[in-house]
């Protein structure tokens, strides 16, 4: 099972593991404390046992005490972290720029590049490691391996357990996309298609649809993908080989496909798009006429437009394609998705927070349990505060805390209601 990346999971498992390291001390100085009770009971007589019995319980205590003691003061501190050289804070969002990365490091020697227009921050930190949450944008990671190595990361709907590799991830909010690459050692990924626990491997990329329900995995530098299920997965590249041979065909579905786009010159934005060189694809768009890559887009292309618009820093043009994605297609699930978006350009590019705080409760209202209904929640709760909307900042945090008590706004929203 995936180690809780919650901060009061995080803390749970913490005392578990410093108890468990410590059991055969403890176990030590009771069965110490015990013999010197019963030694001093039968070495008195029986007119002073119960005074000597409660000498001995107290001594009995004493021992404990200063065991506690002892072992509370060479308990291992958490290690500590810089953001950009300077100390860092748990629970601060790092919202890196534009222009350049966001550099975290560590006490322990563990490293992360929060990449440029990338958004993400530490939950926790641990004698043996640290939980992170990343919430857009993409993350180069080089965690140092040790026996007791215990690093977490969630983006999205998905969980990934390390314990000291060097691997690159990826979360796309408005396009629910989520991949990760490892470069060495290995990680365990869980959640939403995933699934159970899932290892990814040195050489190995995962890539996760949550909009399309579509899961793939391929070697680095494979040129295509190689198609898995949701459930059951395989553990490797060559075991999703062999279950992909051997595979019934797929049934048809009710929902038609996103054709590739028609014209030649949307066709030059869509590769640059695929290849993830979002700010090239939205010049390519641009050059060509952005509002007939608009017409001519699909559902997810028109989310990729969008998401390429927001990063070169036009958030007129990210609102021109999720408008359209919105109004082309009223009955597409990525709608949600498309809301979520707005409202992040509204907030983060515009600073209209009360729009962005209606875009956000638009998000849950459409796809109530939907992948990014949590995270709605929380930057609702952001949008309303920022826009001084004190009473409805506040019904939004207890109705956050009532549905994720320990998600990643929940300290937040207590920070409202005090």
């Amino acid at each position: 099972m995936a180690r809780p990346l919650t901060p009061l999971g995080s803390l749970g498992a913490k005392a578990a593991a410093a108890l468990a390291d410590d059991a055969g001390v403890r176990e030590q100085a009771i069965e110490q404390a015990r013999r010197e009770f019963a030694r001093q009971a039968l070495a008195v007589p029986p007119s002073r046992r119960h005074l000597g019995r409660a000498v001995a319980l107290a001594a009995a205590a004493v021992v404990l005490v200063g065991l506690g003691s002892a072992w509370l003061a060479r308990r291992p501190a958490p290690i500590q972290f810089n953001v950009d050289g300077k100390a860092g804070v748990a629970q601060s969002w790092l919202a890196a720029p534009d222009a350049h990365a966001v550099v975290v490091s560590f006490s322990d020697g563990t490293v992360l590049d929060v990449a440029a227009s990338s958004r993400a921050r530490v939950l926790d930190t641990s004698e043996h490691g640290a939980n992170i949450a990343l919430e857009s944008g993409s993350i180069h990671a080089r965690v140092i391996h040790t026996s007791h190595s215990a690093w977490g990361l969630i983006a999205g709907p998905f969980a990934v357990r390390v314990t000291g590799t060097r691997f690159d991830v990826k979360w796309e909010p408005a396009a629910q996309k989520f991949a990760l690459s490892v470069i060495e050692g290995s990680v365990v990924v869980s959640g939403s298609i995933v699934g159970s626990e899932r290892p990814v491997r040195a050489g190995e990329r995962l890539v996760a649809s949550v909009a399309q329900g579509r899961l793939e995995m391929t070697e680095a530098g494979s040129p295509a993908a190689e198609p898995l299920r949701a459930e059951d997965p395989p553990a490797s590249v060559e075991s999703a080989r062999a279950e992909r041979a051997s595979a019934p065909a797929p049934e048809p579905s009710n929902v038609a496909p996103d054709a590739a786009p028609r014209d030649p010159a949307a066709a030059a934005w869509h590769q640059y798009a695929k290849s993830g060189e979002l700010r090239r694809a939205f010049a390519a768009a641009e050059a060509s006429g952005f509002q007939n890559a608009c017409d001519v887009s699909t559902a997810a292309e028109l989310l990729l437009l969008g998401d390429a618009a927001r990063l070169s820093g036009r958030p007129d043009r990210a609102s021109e394609a999720l408008l359209a994605l919105r109004k082309r297609f009223p009955h597409d699930p990525r709608r949600a998705a498309a809301a979520f978006a707005l409202g992040k350009v509204a907030f983060d590019q515009r600073r209209a927070y009360g729009q962005a705080a209606a875009w956000f409760a638009t998000c849950m209202r459409e796809q109530p349990g939907g992948p990014l209904a949590r995270e709605a929640a929380g930057r609702q709760i952001e949008a309303l505060r920022s826009a001084g909307d004190a009473s409805g900042a506040a019904q939004a945090a207890r109705a956050y805390l009532a549905q994720y008590p320990n998600g990643p706004h929940a300290d937040v929203a207590r920070a409202l209601l005090e």
